[in-house]
């Protein structure tokens, strides 16, 4: 069975940690998948964030197995198919 966090979350909602990588890694260290939103500007970088882009992140970060990336816009889809991501 897979267990997929919401964001970083595994015991309800944190709006002021959600995303937020140490929060993420924090999470996977526990033996979770996360499902993250990722956002993109065509500048090559990723951001992390629901409704606006928060937490800069490198690429490499979002190349973990165990992270399910929700392209927020359609630049962010297109960088993340184009990197090899698995993102839906």
């Amino acid at each position: 069975m897979i267990l997929i966090s919401h964001r970083g979350n595994i015991t309800g909602p944190n709006k002021e940690m959600e995303n937020n990588p140490e929060y993420i890694e924090k999470t996977l260290k526990m033996g979770y998948d996360v499902e993250v939103d990722v956002w993109c500007f065509g500048d090559g970088g990723y951001w992390l964030g629901h409704d606006k882009p928060q937490y800069h992140v490198d690429e490499s970060f979002l190349h973990n197995k165990k992270l399910w990336c929700h392209a927020k816009n359609i630049q962010g889809l297109y960088s993340m198919l184009e990197d090899s991501i698995h993102c839906f």
